[in-house]
This record gives structure tokens, sequence and C-alpha cells, in this order.
């Protein structure tokens, strides 16, 4: 889906499944996407992405210096 017309949405996609991806302990993916989440949101300014990417932060903060 292109970011254009749908820049939340996809954003916040993103988040979501590079959320699983880290909950899969799939970190490079994980990680891959939800740089790609931070990039497209940072256009939008949105309570709901802002949330998804605090979700997304939660559960990649148990997993940091290669822990969980």
């Amino acid at each position: 889906m292109p970011t254009g017309g749908f820049t939340r949405s996809v954003g916040m996609r993103f988040a979501i499944v590079g959320t699983a991806q880290i909950q899969a302990r799939d970190l490079d993916h994980g990680l891959e996407l939800g740089y790609r989440s931070v990039d497209i949101l940072a256009r939008v300014q949105s309570s709901r992405a802002k949330d998804y990417l605090a979700e997304f932060n939660a559960t990649l903060a148990p997993r940091a210096g290669g822990t969980g």
C-alpha cells in the first residue's frame, strides 16, 4: 500500500506487524518494520499512532541488550 494517501494507516500497520514479529522473536524483521513505522509516523500527528509506537517500544524493551 502506498504511503501517500494513507500515511497514518500504513505507519500503524508497520508498528503492529513489527510488534508481532518481535513477540515471535524475529527481532531483525521487527526492528526493520518498527524503523519504517517511525519514519512514516513522524509525518503525522495522531495519538492513536503514538499508542501503537508506544506498544512497539514496550514490546522491544525487555529484549534490549540481547536479553529475552
